[in-house]
């Protein structure tokens, strides 16, 4: 354990320093991220690489898609569009939506815990941008670069029911070895896990592999959910998928450790 003389010593230095959390409770939680196979096959929505995920066929009826962090690209979006369902997206980094992207809004807002200058909070957002919308009504489609932890710890369980699906990807699975901030992580899965269930887990081929004292996490993964209530549990899926792609489409699609699978 790093001595508190030699912590001080950094933090004036500008370096934090903190022992790594026992790598058993990753594990833990890990064993709850394992996909489970449902009635719904999963289809591909979006491109055959970064930009593209897998979603469960159960999209009749729905009224929007959510698409917070825009890219130079919108393939998802514009697929959904050609299946009848057009997306809101949110983004301060971007002045525009992609050229030639058909979308029901945009908002210059990045998405955080509270709505306060250049931030909005989910809740927020769907209650202003589809202020009709029910349970099972949307799609969200979220990759916020980190931000998707408080965003979603804070966003009312009023709102996440109006999710049928959810496709997240998670960022910085390193920081998770850091006690403070993996408690974070656990009650954002423990909130997620209440009403939606893991469908397809993917890690990003990006950024590769980071090994935590032995255990070994993609530091960027993607997780498809669908509301428990529109699916019957019929064992754990298999990984990976067929339509399983490479974000980047030079590299070797990366392969999720043992644990993780």
């Amino acid at each position: 354990m790093t001595q508190p003389n030699m912590r001080y010593e950094m933090m004036e230095k500008g370096i934090f320093i903190d022992p790594m959390i026992n790598m058993q409770r990753i594990g833990n939680l890990v064993r709850q991220l394992r996909p489970v196979k449902t009635e719904h096959e999963l289809i591909r929505i979006g491109a055959d690489a970064d930009g593209g995920y897998l979603v469960p066929n159960d999209l009749s009826g729905l009224k929007a898609c959510f698409s917070p962090g825009v890219d130079n690209i919108a393939s998802f979006e514009q697929h959904m569009h050609s299946l009848g369902v057009d997306s809101h997206l949110a983004d301060y980094s971007v002045d525009e939506v992609p050229q030639g992207t058909i979308v029901k809004s945009f908002i210059r807002k990045f998405l955080g815990a509270n709505s306060i200058a250049e931030f909005i909070s989910l809740d927020d957002w769907v209650n202003e941008s589809e202020p009709t919308a029910k349970t099972d009504d949307l799609i969200l489609q979220m990759d916020i670069e980190g931000g998707e932890y408080d965003t979603l710890l804070a966003c009312s369980k009023e709102t996440l029911d109006k999710f049928r699906i959810m496709v997240i990807e998670f960022h910085s699975t390193e920081t998770w070895s850091q006690g403070d901030f993996f408690k974070i992580v656990e009650s954002t899965f423990q909130k997620l896990l209440l009403t939606h269930a893991i469908v397809h887990l993917h890690p990003n081929n990006a950024v590769g592999i980071v090994n935590m004292n032995g255990f070994l996490a993609p530091r960027v993964f993607e997780i498809t959910m669908i509301k428990r209530t529109r699916a019957r549990i019929q064992g754990f899926a298999e990984l990976p998928h067929p339509l399983d792609r490479g974000n980047i489409s030079h590299l070797p699609d990366l392969q999720l450790p043992e644990s993780w699978r």
